[in-house]
């Protein structure tokens, strides 16, 4: 679902669409003005502070200026340090938190496939079978089954063609 926002000059309408924040598309657009955002503070008040504070230690700087440099560092330079500071941060934990996500999101649908084939084939799976329905590759199916093997007691047997199956009961 799209919102919508109108502004009319001279009786013509302009339509601005965005797409809502709770949206894929939206989370994107706000994670581009995000990291825009923080760069724009960083590059604004690092450099800056740096100027202001040289300024401030400078002997030669006379008080009237020194104190119009402290008032600049902490009305303008720190607050925006600290904010771009915190929205990189803020994008950092939301990276973390996605990828977090994502991992478990990916071991449940493992999970659910893995159980699926057991149900299938009367407790019996090869590497194989798990690679190709879960489409991952054969070394990640056989890790996966082993870890399962080792905490659910499987037993292996060997079929005609020389391939391993785990047997769950």
């Amino acid at each position: 679902m799209w919102q919508v926002f109108y502004y009319t000059l001279y009786n013509k309408a302009i339509i601005f669409e965005f797409p809502p924040a709770n949206s894929i598309k939206g989370k994107s657009y706000m994670k581009l003005i995000k990291k825009v955002l923080a760069i724009c503070f960083l590059l604004f008040g690092i450099p800056f502070s740096g100027v202001m504070i040289l300024e401030i230690m400078n002997p030669k700087t006379p008080a009237q200026e020194k104190e119009n440099d402290v008032a600049a560092l902490t009305i303008l330079t720190i607050p925006s340090t600290i904010l771009g500071g915190w929205l990189s941060w803020s994008l950092v934990q939301q990276n973390r938190k996605e990828k977090a996500l994502l991992l478990e999101s990916e071991q449940k649908r493992l999970q659910l496939v893995f159980l699926e084939l057991i149900e299938q084939n009367a407790g019996r799976i090869t590497v194989l079978q798990l690679a190709k329905n879960a489409e991952i590759s054969t070394q990640l199916a056989k890790q996966y089954l082993d870890e399962k093997a080792k905490e659910l007691n499987a037993a292996f047997e060997v079929n005609e063609e020389g391939n391993v199956l785990y047997h769950f009961s």
